[in-house]
């Protein structure tokens, strides 16, 4: 049912707009009629956002990894990168085809001493741990242009295939002592796919006819299903009776900047 409501919203944002008479918009004058008048866009950009990140937040890093001294804090928040193409139906209505990519991650270090009956330093030995998360998302958007003299107010909203992958780290970085050890290191990595929708508004500042900066903020709900091993199997924390499945949840809200050219 979420896979059908999300692309019958973009088909019916695509059909409304091509059919949106041309000439109305047109009638701007100057550097918004001249922008109006290109039909393809490419932006680059990148921005902030907050993470849900229920699962791995709650029932792993704080019921679990906590309690043994891996972690202290939340994956929470992150950057995000995106890149993207717009092709004007309307001087109004444009269709955005692109991708962004999104981070989080928490690590922690711990350096440990082993020390004689005296008191006396003989080794130590340093841990490093780290969880770091990712997803990778092709989205699909439409968005509603106003344009004015130099500024392009805009809202939109669209769908996203969501590619995410987890991944645990263990490193004995070094330990010396009586006798020496080689670093030891081991790494779980898991993946999940799912379906997002985001929605967003925003302006574009029109520096020439061609160049464009702009900034927007929105919501964006982008999730995944279990996370899995290569073999396929689930990563899961707790017992066997009441063990969690982990996902990722990069939903929240975002601030993105943009850098466009207009063709």
């Amino acid at each position: 049912m979420f896979k059908t409501n999300a692309a019958l919203l973009v088909c019916v944002l695509v059909f409304l707009g091509s059919r949106l008479p041309e000439t109305e918009a047109y009638a701007q004058t100057g550097q918004a009629m001249n922008g109006a008048q290109k039909r393809f866009e490419i932006s680059v950009g990148g921005g902030w956002g907050l993470y849900r990140m229920t699962n791995i937040n709650k029932h792993y890093i704080d019921a679990f990894a906590k309690g043994l001294g891996f972690f202290d804090d939340h994956i929470d928040n992150g950057p995000t990168l995106f890149g993207e193409v717009g092709y004007f139906l309307s001087p109004n209505i444009s269709v955005d085809v692109g991708v962004i990519r999104l981070h989080g991650e928490v690590e922690r270090q711990d350096l440990s001493y082993r020390c004689d009956e005296y008191g006396n330093v003989i080794g130590a030995s340093r841990w490093e741990r780290s969880l770091t998360t990712s997803m990778m998302a092709p989205q699909l958007k439409v968005r509603y242009h106003l344009p004015m003299e130099k500024v392009y107010l805009f809202v939109g909203g669209g769908m996203a295939w969501c590619f995410g992958k987890a991944t645990l780290r263990s490193t004995l970085a070094r330990e010396w002592g009586e006798v020496d050890r080689l670093p030891y290191s081991d790494k779980w990595r898991y993946t999940a796919r799912g379906l997002g929708i985001l929605a967003s508004a925003g302006a574009s500042y029109s520096v020439t006819e061609a160049f464009f900066l702009g900034a927007e903020i929105g919501y964006r709900y982008l999730t995944t299903g279990d996370l899995k091993e290569k073999g396929g199997d689930v990563w899961k924390v707790g017992s066997a009776e009441t063990a969690h499945r982990m996902d990722l949840d990069f939903s929240g809200p975002f601030i993105l900047g943009r850098l466009s050219l207009r063709l």
